[in-house]
């Protein structure tokens, strides 16, 4: 596609969403956005903001901005029709969330969305600022496609340790790099692996030690959102406890 058309093709088209309830502190500015879909195809991308509410707030505010790259250096911002503009959550709601959906980006480039989130008072003063960056959507046609699945759990020389076992896959078109694997017993972390390098078609099966489970297992592959993935919705595993088997060797 051709830069000069670029404004003209680009097309926003946006979904809000008001999550009325009660107010709720909070230790920390809670503000989060996520790359919902990106596909080659159609070339077209979805990205979610979500924020919740502080204490004095009346209203919650958000603006997407688009942001390209398209060579080595950095991302820049890139004008676009229907972007800019502040979206506002209704007066006293405890969550705010908007859906902002992009089409006909440009095929060679990789883009991300900025979000500046504000929390207003009454009559409109800002109480906090915060800035958050999306994963990025690649416009390439090969991107890999992560899986991750809990294999099982297996005792261990050592009492009340077990080992449990993550078959990490790709089942994209494209090869992943330093991919990263995180395992969760009961919501708490063990431990994450990276993996280096995991070919289209390829598998690696990870192990981690920690206690027994009593009530679940999770797993997640690229847990932090950094490599691109033709799809983005199937990065984890959570199941309730494996059978614990027996130890079958001395490890």
């Amino acid at each position: 596609m051709a830069r000069g058309q670029l404004t003209a093709a680009l097309v926003a088209i946006a979904t809000a969403l008001v999550i009325a309830g009660a107010s709720s502190a909070a230790t920390a500015l809670p503000a989060k956005v996520k790359l919902a879909s990106c596909s080659y195809e159609e070339h077209a991308a979805a990205f979610h903001a979500r924020m919740g509410r502080i204490g004095g707030t009346e209203r919650m505010a958000m603006r997407f901005t688009l942001l390209e790259r398209t060579g080595s250096e950095g991302f820049s911002p890139l004008r676009t029709p229907g972007l800019g503009r502040w979206q506002r959550s209704q007066p006293g709601v405890a969550a705010f969330a908007y859906r902002q959906a992009l089409r006909k980006l440009p095929s060679g480039a990789v883009h991300r969305v900025r979000v500046d989130f504000r929390w207003l008072a009454p009559g409109g003063a800002v109480l906090a600022r915060e800035r958050r960056l999306s994963p990025a959507c690649r416009q390439f046609a090969a991107l890999p496609n992560l899986r991750v699945a809990v294999l099982g759990a297996e005792g261990t020389a050592t009492p009340g340790v077990v080992r449990y076992t993550a078959r990490l896959r790709n089942s994209g078109q494209a090869a992943a790099a330093a991919v990263a694997v995180r395992l969760a017993v009961d919501e708490t972390v063990l431990d994450t692996l990276t993996v280096a390098a995991l070919a289209p078609g390829g598998h690696r099966d990870l192990s981690f030690r920690g206690p027994e489970c009593a009530v679940s297992v999770r797993a997640d592959a690229d847990p932090e959102g950094l490599i691109v993935e033709s799809f983005e919705e199937d990065n984890f595993h959570d199941v309730p406890c494996p059978p614990l088997t027996a130890r079958t060797r001395s490890r």
